[in-house]
């Protein structure tokens, strides 16, 4: 009969320490991180995708506005009898509170033309949802501004030929934009908000550079590009909103031809 050899022992499978445990949750927060700022990445590459397409349509608009209007470009603002045209929409009544006035977008001047290329009215990385959002008009209603230069200056008189314009590649037309108001309830010095602006010009600290600490604009001669704030620009109010200027203050680089 042989002899039974001995059997080894059968030990309890290893399982993880703490440190393992701690060191692989740690890999596994940074791969999410990653994956996480990957995918913010992704989606605003394609939000300032979204926008400057819309960019381009507005300009196909304003270009077929120009066409019917002598080559003039569209005026900033008009006083009617029926109330204020502004280039995005017909403001009707005696104002009332922000937020609650009333809009007709299908009564501006642009409107007929946005109606042959594709209606674009507001930028998708404008944050309409945000704690800080405060409207204007009734709902959101336009996430560009103008260079009212072009338009008349803030009465809309007189709107530029295309001839005045020089360097068409360097002066803008349209381009993202937004205000900090500390002026208008529920906003206070103490809670500034941010609204929709509809302007760009050499000091109001409007521009709202919100792809990638870049604004997109509208060149007069079609083009689109993403161009970055002016250093020393910035609006502190809202800091992280990224609010300033293309220039220096009082610098017309972008906005009117040299005489």
């Amino acid at each position: 009969m042989k002899p039974r050899l001995p059997t080894r022992e059968k030990r309890p499978g290893r399982g993880f320490t703490l440190v393992e445990l701690v060191v692989g949750l740690a890999i596994v927060a940074v791969l999410v991180a990653v994956a996480a700022s990957g995918y913010r990445l992704v989606v605003s590459k394609a939000q300032g995708a979204k926008c400057a397409a819309g960019l381009r349509q507005l300009g196909a608009a304003h270009q077929l506005y120009m066409a019917d209007h002598n080559g003039r470009f569209v005026p900033f603002k008009q006083r009617t009898q029926n109330g204020t045209v502004w280039y995005f929409g017909l403001e009707t009544g005696s104002g009332g509170p922000e937020g609650e006035r009333d809009l007709d977008r299908d009564a501006g001047p642009l409107a007929p033309y946005l109606g042959e290329v594709g209606l674009i009215e507001t930028c998708p990385s404008f944050n309409y949802g945000s704690a800080l959002y405060k409207p204007k008009f009734k709902g959101a209603s336009w996430g560009y501004g103008y260079n009212w230069r072009l338009g008349g200056g803030p009465s809309g008189r007189h709107p530029k030929h295309i001839t005045a314009v020089r360097d068409l590649a360097r002066i803008v037309v349209f381009g993202d934009c937004a205000q900090a108001n500390t002026f208008q309830s529920p906003a206070s010095p103490e809670n500034p908000l941010l609204e929709e602006f509809y302007i760009v010009n050499e000091t109001f600290k409007t521009v709202h550079f919100r792809h990638g600490r870049r604004a997109n604009f509208l060149f007069a001669d079609g083009h689109i590009d993403a161009l970055p704030m002016a250093p020393g620009t910035g609006d502190p109010r809202l800091p992280g909103e990224q609010l300033g200027l293309l220039a220096p203050e009082g610098d017309l680089r972008y906005l009117e031809s040299p005489r």
